[in-house]
């Protein structure tokens, strides 16, 4: 015969097990957590892979790295990169040579055979195309995303997008909360948040701020510790650290994984 101790700790244990289930069921992410992080950076530069890698290594957590093929690190340290992707990172395309639109401010540094504004949507295709099949050559990969380079959409005028949709699974910008709405269905304008410059606090702030939105929240790294357009180690590793302290609270996964969740989501809702 049971006793009631046994009847009233049975009740307890049920009545946990129904929230935790509760929570899960209404989570629009995996595990139950309130808030999908993705960890980007860009451009393949030497303290991604001194700094970030394992600094992520260490806390089990995993970066989307946009390539750009032409980079150094790629053809001096591709065995590194192999090993990122092997440890679950992902290795995203940020095209060949950075193509950029000379035509806008702050753009001298744009040599001529690099201006988007001169390249046709073919071009523009086809060095995705072959900046695919270069990271396919390092990681095994089919399933690509994809980061403008500068945030530029537009090549020789046109807008790229029509062209990348049977290219990449989904595309990164920036803006100012980094947040992508669960039911927004434009996969090719996903937000991240600009981390260059920024203190822990700041980083911190912006993944708290999307748990009100249960929203994915991206970051976008240049220089992590060095390189440019830095954030300093410190403070991204205390982003890390917060974010491995709160499992139920984030997903940190990567962008080829929230999207292919997303799209699974959308399309259960039929969005």
């Amino acid at each position: 015969m049971q006793s009631p101790l046994f009847g009233k700790l049975l009740v307890a244990v049920l009545a946990v097990w129904s929230i935790a289930a509760g929570a899960e069921q209404n989570s629009p992410w995996p595990g139950g957590a309130e808030v999908a992080v993705v960890l980007t950076y860009d451009d393949a530069l030497d303290s991604h892979l001194d700094v970030a890698i394992p600094q992520l290594n260490q806390l089990n957590l995993p970066g989307t790295f946009y390539i750009s093929g032409a980079r150094p690190s790629i053809r001096l340290r591709m065995h590194e990169w192999r090993r990122a992707a092997e440890r679950g990172h992902e290795l995203g395309n940020h095209m060949l040579y950075h193509p950029c639109r000379k035509s806008l401010s702050n753009r001298s540094w744009v040599k001529p055979w690099q201006d988007l504004d001169n390249y046709s949507l073919e071009q523009f295709a086809e060095e995705v195309q072959a900046t695919n099949n270069m990271l396919e050559a390092i990681d095994g990969k089919k399933q690509r995303t994809f980061a403008y380079p500068c945030g530029d959409m537009l090549a020789g005028g046109e807008d790229v997008v029509p062209a990348l949709k049977s290219l990449v699974s989904g595309a990164r910008l920036f803006s100012d909360d980094g947040q992508h709405q669960q039911d927004n269905t434009d996969l090719y304008r996903l937000a991240s948040f600009d981390g260059a410059d920024k203190s822990a606090e700041e980083l911190i702030a912006v993944a708290e701020a999307a748990r009100d939105n249960n929203s994915l929240v991206g970051f976008m790294f240049h220089g992590v510790g060095g390189d440019y357009i830095e954030v300093t180690s410190e403070a991204h590793q205390q982003l890390l650290d917060h974010l491995a302290a709160h499992p139920d609270r984030y997903w940190v996964t990567t962008m080829r994984e929230a999207v292919a969740h997303l799209k699974r989501e959308q399309a259960r809702h039929n969005l």
